[in-house]
């Protein structure tokens, strides 16, 4: 889908919502009104009625809730991901070869700690991905796992491994132990592993952060139909019809 056709059927599904709730309203203002201007039982049972009514509508069901939540941990592991990523990058501030002992012991045990936290984040982002399921996540997901695939050998050198789980591990003594030089070759430049996922993350944090406003209008807007593809922005918007739209 292109841009353009996403813009509007974003907007498209903005009026929706901005136009059921102006008459989820209207609704409880007839509730609030029929209770304060009468006292009989059948006013008072028609306006309880009501907002029962609307209190359905506000509440999401169990499925949709499992997404949020599994979109929400996405959302800040990825925003995490991606700044521990620049940090990486930016590090050292010297070149390798101007840096003293001091200055190179302080290096590698920031990275230490900067990589151990960035793998927890990463097994967690994966695991959230999976948990919200759909054809998006999918393709991130398997991304993300050829990424450490190109470098395993490398990262490898520096204990970073995958279990037989498949989540990422860190030998932080060997990691520590390991040479300044080699460290910044493998996790601080541009097209390395770090540089990757980094970039990578922005994209899995933009369709978090729109899948969970879908998630939360659709409070008001409406139940979406899901699909055995998944529930990804795609499906919400365009009514599990995404794969009529070009790229």
């Amino acid at each position: 889908m292109n841009s353009k056709g996403i813009s509007s059927l974003i907007m498209q599904n903005r009026l929706l919502s901005q136009a059921r709730s102006r008459s989820r309203n209207s609704s409880s203002g007839m509730a609030a009104a029929l209770t304060k201007g009468s006292s009989s039982g059948k006013s008072n049972a028609l306006a309880e009625a009501l907002k029962k009514k609307n209190a359905g509508k506000n509440s999401l069901s169990e499925a949709d809730q499992s997404q949020k939540e599994a979109y929400t941990v996405v959302k800040k592991t990825a925003e995490n991901i991606k700044k521990r990523a620049e940090r990486l990058l930016s590090w050292p501030e010297k070149s390798v070869d101007e840096m003293t002992d001091e200055e190179k012991t302080t290096y590698k045990k920031n990275v230490t700690d900067e990589v151990s936290a960035l793998i927890v984040e990463y097994n967690d982002m994966m695991k959230g991905m999976t948990d919200a399921g759909g054809k998006v996540n999918e393709i991130y997901i398997s991304q993300m796992k050829g990424y450490f695939q190109n470098a395993q050998k490398q990262l490898a050198e520096l204990g970073i491994t995958e279990n037989t789980n498949g989540k990422l591990t860190l030998d932080k003594e060997k990691l520590a132990s390991a040479d300044v030089a080699k460290i910044k070759e493998v996790l601080g430049k541009k097209g390395t592993f770090i540089d990757d996922i980094g970039k990578r993350a922005e994209n899995v944090l933009s369709n978090a952060e729109t899948n969970l406003a879908v998630l939360n209008k659709s409070q008001y807007a409406g139940n979406y139909t899901y699909n055995q593809y998944g529930s990804d922005i795609f499906d919400a918007l365009t009514s599990g019809s995404k794969y009529n739209y070009k790229s």
